[in-house]
């Protein structure tokens, strides 16, 4: 029994070695979890809420078929008229990708600098200063992994260093992320093990490093079970 117990103590001792580290980053990232508001993640508190402006008929010249014969998309299979900035526009998605189309003239174009500028700012409700707008074509950033590109980065400074996404072919906000975000997601990292991506819950440091937590916790119990049996022993002798 002694040398059982001693083996039992043994192996918990290095499975506890080898997983305390990462059985550490679980429970704190428990903790980040349960404490940040999914919205605040989302960058959602803080938004301007406002109703978009009604559409004005006077100023919709364009049909929808002119949109789609002036936006340069094959196969267009969708179309929303809506508004950017006040003024009415035709988006369309199709083949190869998405357009916009302005409603009264009738000419696509695509999202500029100062557009992007006004877009995000318009996002929020505070209306905070901008420090610095990027163009991405290439290479995104973590916080905006698998988006399409290109999109414009309107980094916003607010209290939470907010960075505002803007699709440079639809003008929608494509993402908002804040230091919020980027706390919950350093440890998402850790919590999946997947250094690279980030988002594959099925790696397999993941799996080997679950496997070894329960039979961390199961040789503790084991300890128990076999420490209980040695006293119950004595007491029947």
């Amino acid at each position: 029994m002694k040398n059982s117990q001693r083996t039992v103590r043994s192996i918990h001792a290095w499975l506890g070695l080898i997983t305390g580290i990462q059985l550490l980053f679980w429970c704190a990232g428990g903790l980040v979890f349960s404490t940040h508001d999914i919205e605040w993640v989302r960058g959602n508190l803080g938004r301007d809420k406002s109703p978009l402006p009604t559409l004005q008929p006077s100023t919709i010249n364009t049909s929808p078929a002119e949109a789609i014969a002036n936006c340069g998309l094959a196969s267009v299979h969708e179309v929303t008229l809506t508004t950017l900035l006040g003024k009415p526009v035709y988006r369309l998605t199709g083949k190869g990708g998405s357009a916009l189309v302005d409603a009264n003239s009738g000419d696509a174009f695509t999202i500029n600098e100062k557009q992007a500028r006004a877009i995000a700012q318009a996002d929020r409700a505070e209306k905070p200063e901008i420090t610095g707008t990027t163009l991405i074509t290439t290479n995104a950033p973590t916080e905006f992994r698998r988006r399409t590109l290109p999109a414009w980065q309107v980094k916003l400074a607010d209290a939470d260093n907010t960075h505002v996404y803007i699709d440079e072919a639809t003008g929608a906000v494509a993402a908002r992320r804040n230091d919020a975000w980027r706390r919950f997601d350093f440890f998402w990292m850790l919590h999946t093990m997947d250094y690279s991506g980030r988002d594959n819950f099925n790696t397999p440091w993941l799996v080997i490093f679950s496997v070894l937590g329960l039979l961390s916790v199961g040789s503790g119990w084991g300890i128990w079970v076999l420490r209980f049996a040695r006293v119950r022993n004595r007491q029947t002798a």
